[in-house]
């Protein structure tokens, strides 16, 4: 490597280092450093917790600059420099694969991170960039060959179990829940009766029948689509409303919310109930109740 290359390598490591970094203490403040929502989406895809896969990506750069001192005049640590920048093409390409046939979407992140691990290849070696780039299109064929579940349209209809409805609905509302969430069967027990909205009940997964009486399952349906669908709005907990609306959608988080919006939006004109009709004041939180559950974590 001349040194314009060494210098560039370390530059670019340097650059991932830093960015890796600084997404891992947003990651641990809730928020994220990207530019867009997708970067949420696509971690949705992964199995692996997002500090992991940052942590992994910090660690390839802090190797690829270190070896970048010492790979020069030792075979073994350029081989294993090699190995890496190839093992970062097939990492990158798997995200880019996620991007562009399941999520239809791009992370700024993602693609800012994949740009350095290129243009490392690049200034490495031809050779090294041309193997990684014949890695990450062979991946990206193997993607668009493949029928991928929910590749196509999907929307929280594909994560309905069952509707409740009327003849004149005067809105649409998705209500995502837990059947083991004490939250938000305070708020399936208050659409009991006369509902003037289109109530579709959305469960992060699968659920007992008995749990929702006079209704009819929808088959095929897909919890997984509702856990996918507040992870992209930054969502982690139960019970949420997201209602439709002519400029996009409405979101309402935990019971006390909800259950005013079913009280004052939903109730047939002369069935309106008063307030303590609809959950015997159990809108007003104890101290310490948030009136949601985590998705992840058991509710009591």
């Amino acid at each position: 490597m001349t040194k314009i290359q060494r210098y560039l390598i370390r530059l670019f490591s340097l650059a991932g280092i830093i960015l890796t970094a600084a997404q891992i203490f947003m990651h641990t403040r809730g928020g994220e450093l990207c530019f867009n929502e997708s970067c949420t989406l696509v971690e949705s895809y992964l199995n692996l917790d997002p500090f992991i896969v940052n942590l992994a990506g910090g660690m390839f750069f802090l190797s690829i600059l270190c070896l970048s001192f010492f790979a020069q005049r030792d075979k073994a640590l350029k081989s294993i420099m090699e190995f890496l920048m190839l093992c970062g093409f097939i990492a990158e390409g798997i995200l880019l694969g996620i991007q562009m046939f399941l999520v239809h979407s791009f992370c700024s992140y993602c693609l800012t991170i994949c740009s350095l691990i290129i243009l490392t290849g690049l200034v490495y070696r031809p050779g090294i960039f041309i193997a990684g780039i014949l890695f990450m299109s062979l991946e990206l064929g193997l993607f668009s060959a493949i029928k991928l579940p929910y590749a196509g349209n999907v929307s929280l209809n594909s994560g309905t179990y069952a509707v409740k409805s009327c003849s004149n609905p005067v809105s649409v509302a998705y209500l995502i829940f837990s059947e083991s969430c004490p939250h938000c069967k305070k708020v399936i027990n208050a659409l009991h009766g006369c509902v003037s909205c289109e109530i579709h009940f959305n469960p992060v997964s699968e659920i007992n029948e008995e749990l929702l009486p006079g209704l009819t399952p929808i088959e095929d349906y897909k919890p997984e689509i509702n856990v996918m669908a507040l992870k992209l709005f930054g969502i982690n907990s139960v019970p949420v409303i997201i209602e439709q609306t002519k400029n996009g959608f409405d979101i309402i988080k935990g019971d006390a919310a909800i259950l005013r919006y079913i009280r004052e939006s939903c109730f047939c004109g002369s069935q309106k109930p008063a307030p303590a009709d609809v959950n015997t004041n159990q809108d007003l939180l104890l101290p310490g109740d948030s009136g949601v559950c985590s998705i992840y974590e058991e509710c009591k």
